[in-house]
């Protein structure tokens, strides 16, 4: 009965490694290359374990906005008859050997470079699964190959950051914000930041056109931030000109800044030649920014803007001490002018009085636009002003 039994299950092993296991001894890989703007960068084509070859077809995808196609070169001497083909309107590049006299057994290593500019940012190399093929000779059936994808990026660092806001921060809590908006299930799945002419200002401070969105809000969130970093010597220096990257992110309840899944770390895919300033805007708070270049160690960076006054630039004069020990951004810049003056109540309470929603009156995010938002959060807050340089 025990012998019956190990035999049935080296057969369900057998079985599994059969038919569960895809990896293939033959493979073409695309590298993971990193580069700063402008460079110019070579993609090596390499090939493992393919012999006997009478057709190989490549289809490699990749952002244009990010890497511009400048041909290739260094074509392995076995297969100069590569033919390479750029088509700009997909932002694909094709190559395609043929051998009708013979098999080609292929290198071990680099079959041809493609050549780019980086233009910054980041970008997969991302073969066609489907239309990519290696056939053998003279048959032309199919070769079983693994297409292992690729990705161009500037150098990348994270930023694991601390924030409060005024409007949803539970006083007595010690660190914890609340979570109406998500819990009505009014958080839009696309990033909110690309309003124009919002509240009659023509030019919100914190504006970004990206196209960044999710399938679902994750547990948790408080409402979208967008994470600004700028590269200058000094806080006076970080002004709009010095912006390297920014990226609409989730605040979670307890303060944390965190990725589209919720969980992640934010990354950036930038570098710093000076320092490391950063910015966190929301819709109707006052944007802040790091009073110092935040510090870091192997791309990981840290700061937690909670802890003070001295944390921001400009002080308190655009922040506010939400409780003992606990500072935040502060509630009622409803027009986003980096300023809590007249026309946010003009513009915006007014225009929101009794509403219900994801509306930038909503100054303390309960999903209701009322007094309390005038009395408790835009009079006391009157006349302050955000710190971050224009």
């Amino acid at each position: 009965m025990k012998n019956n039994y190990y035999t049935k299950l080296l057969l369900l092993l057998t079985i599994f490694i059969v038919t569960g296991y895809t990896s293939h001894s033959q493979s073409i890989t695309l590298p993971d290359l990193t580069a700063n703007p402008g460079d110019n960068v070579a993609v090596a084509v390499n090939t493992s374990g393919l012999s006997n070859v009478a057709v190989v077809k490549l289809y490699i995808y990749f952002d244009s906005d990010v890497l511009t196609y400048t041909g290739y070169s260094n074509v392995w001497s076995g297969a100069s008859t590569t033919l390479v083909n750029y088509i700009p309107s997909q932002s694909l590049v094709t190559t395609q050997f043929f051998s009708f006299s013979t098999g080609v057994n292929f290198p071990e290593g680099k079959y041809l470079d493609l050549n780019f500019t980086f233009n910054g940012g980041n970008t997969d190399l991302a073969f066609d699964q489907v239309l990519s093929k290696v056939q053998a000779y003279p048959d032309l059936s199919t070769i079983p190959t693994d297409f292992n994808d690729g990705s161009v990026s500037q150098p990348s660092v994270t930023f694991n950051l601390t924030v409060f806001l005024e409007g949803a921060y539970e006083a007595g809590s010690g660190g914890t914000m609340r979570t109406d908006l998500s819990n009505a299930g009014l958080i839009p799945m696309v990033q909110p930041f690309n309003q124009v002419n919002y509240y009659n200002n023509p030019d919100p401070a914190w504006f970004y056109d990206g196209s960044d969105q999710v399938t679902a809000i994750p547990p948790n969130t408080v409402d979208w931030v967008l994470v600004e970093l700028r590269d200058a010597a000094s806080a006076a220096q970080a002004t709009n000109a010095t912006i390297v990257a920014q990226k609409p992110c989730f605040l979670m309840s307890n303060g944390t800044i965190r990725d589209l899944d919720g969980t992640s770390i934010p990354r950036f895919y930038t570098s710093f030649d000076n320092g490391a300033f950063v910015v966190i805007w929301h819709r109707n708070h006052l944007g802040i920014m790091s009073a110092n270049a935040v510090a870091g160690f192997g791309g990981a960076y840290s700061y937690n803007f909670s802890t003070g006054s001295n944390k921001v630039a400009g002080g308190a004069n655009g922040y506010k001490q939400l409780e003992t020990g606990v500072w935040g951004m502060a509630a009622g810049d409803i027009d986003a002018d980096k300023q809590i003056g007249m026309n946010d109540k003009s513009n915006g309470w007014e225009t929101d009085a009794a509403l219900r929603g994801y509306n930038g009156s909503d100054n303390n995010l309960d999903s209701q636009s009322n007094n309390p938002d005038k009395n408790e959060f835009y009079i006391t807050n009157l006349n302050k002003v955000s710190g971050i340089p224009n």
